[in-house]
């Protein structure tokens, strides 16, 4: 496991693990992006578990998980600017994965939870050649989650990271949605794959989901990366 950093478009530099699998490659590979109260730490099993498979992965952090980035819900029109910059380190991330010569850049996989799901859905909006995501915990929408912001205008600005508005039949990448029933985040009656038509599968779980769904989307990873 390497420790690295690399320059945000918005500002700082971005902190992530990259994680090898032994030999030469060519190998898939995926981004993790956590979600609101984690780090880059918090999927490493799920990343060592997939490099014993041959898949490499780079987990970074997002802004607010940074110790002088940009802060996350706080009910301001910062906020915003806090999920784009997320998008853009994401692509950035994936870009860097992409040049590695021991990475197969035509088998690029994306895997985000909570607010990470809300910018990988985005990511997978505008990057058509992520071949596969998987978005753990995520609604359709933000307004469940921002339910006790009364603004509107906040409301508004936030709105265009909806993931339904990212995601669409034009988008290429094979996606898993993972909900858990007893989610008072994203709650099942917003639930995301509904919207969007992809592969959805609930647990009986609350926000954090269960050890069911972390099997799950590893196996899924490694199937559809190959």
């Amino acid at each position: 496991m390497r420790w690295l950093t690399f320059r945000s478009a918005l500002g700082g530099r971005v902190p992530g693990y990259l994680l090898e699998p032994r030999g030469t490659g060519p190998f898939p590979a995926v981004v993790f992006q956590h979600g609101r109260l984690g780090n880059r730490s918090q999927f490493l099993g799920e990343a060592r578990n997939l490099r014993a498979h041959g898949i490499e992965s780079l987990l970074i952090d997002a802004p607010w998980a940074r110790p002088h980035g940009r802060r996350i819900l706080t009910g301001s029109s910062r906020d915003a600017l806090t999920l784009r910059q997320t998008i853009l380190d994401e692509r950035r991330a994936v870009d860097i994965l992409r040049g590695r010569r021991e990475v197969d850049p035509s088998r690029i996989g994306a895997m985000g939870f909570s607010l990470g799901a809300v910018t990988t859905a985005a990511l997978v909006g505008v990057d058509r050649d992520v071949r596969c995501a998987v978005l753990a915990s995520a609604g359709a929408r933000l307004a469940p989650l921002l339910r006790r912001f009364g603004n509107s205008g906040y409301l508004a600005a936030m709105a265009a990271y909806d993931p339904v508005r990212w995601l669409s039949a034009r988008v290429r990448t094979r996606l898993l949605v993972q909900n858990g029933r007893h989610d008072h985040d994203f709650p099942l009656p917003d639930d995301l794959a509904a919207f969007v038509g992809a592969r959805g599968r609930v647990y009986q779980a609350g926000h954090t989901l269960d050890a069911q769904a972390i099997s799950d989307r590893i196996h899924w990873l490694e199937g559809c990366l190959g």
